[in-house]
């Protein structure tokens, strides 16, 4: 049978698992990146990981997310997390938080994402119910519904993220 330490005993397995832990939420892909491990050893030992009891699988509309059982995860950190892990809308979302409340044109200029582009993320960080928007004459007004709870896993998960948009918006909030 298995010992206490047997399913971390070989060092591929505890790069996965650390990896993991150090950045909640990532998918497959995202893990086979920061590892440089090859698919099917990745494959092999996520599931490995899952059947003895160390990692949770989550599946969301696009993806399935990892997450570590060292930790009891909230619905509402989990959901936060998964819109967090996409680059784009990380950024869209630190602009709106330096910005407050502003247009899908200044958002565009701001995070260099094309509007077309943007329309798509707006629409995906509303039905996740991140982002809000109130019409004013012809134009839209986008904000974020709960900024402290976006800043507080910004700040939480900082690391994990290794973008300096990051980095450089938690600067301005760190004492």
């Amino acid at each position: 049978m298995f010992g206490d330490r047997q399913p971390l005993e070989l060092d591929v397995r505890r790069r996965i698992f650390g990896c993991i832990c150090d950045s909640p939420g990532l998918h497959f892909r995202e893990i086979q990146r920061r590892t440089n491990l090859a698919t099917g050893s990745i494959d092999y030992h996520l599931h490995f990981l899952y059947k003895n009891g160390l990692i949770r699988i989550e599946k969301d509309k696009s993806y399935t997310r990892y997450y570590p059982l060292t930790k009891n995860w909230s619905e509402e950190e989990k959901q936060v997390l998964n819109v967090l892990r996409n680059k784009k809308m990380r950024h869209i979302l630190i602009f709106l938080l330096e910005k407050k409340r502003t247009t899908p044109l200044k958002i565009s200029k701001g995070t260099g994402i094309s509007l077309s582009t943007l329309s798509w993320y707006l629409k995906q960080l509303q039905q996740n119910g991140v982002v809000t928007h109130t019409k004013k004459g012809r134009f839209r007004y986008y904000k974020i519904k709960d900024p402290k709870t976006i800043i507080k896993y910004l700040i939480e998960h900082k690391s994990s993220f290794l973008d300096s948009v990051v980095d450089s918006f938690i600067e301005t909030w760190e004492f």
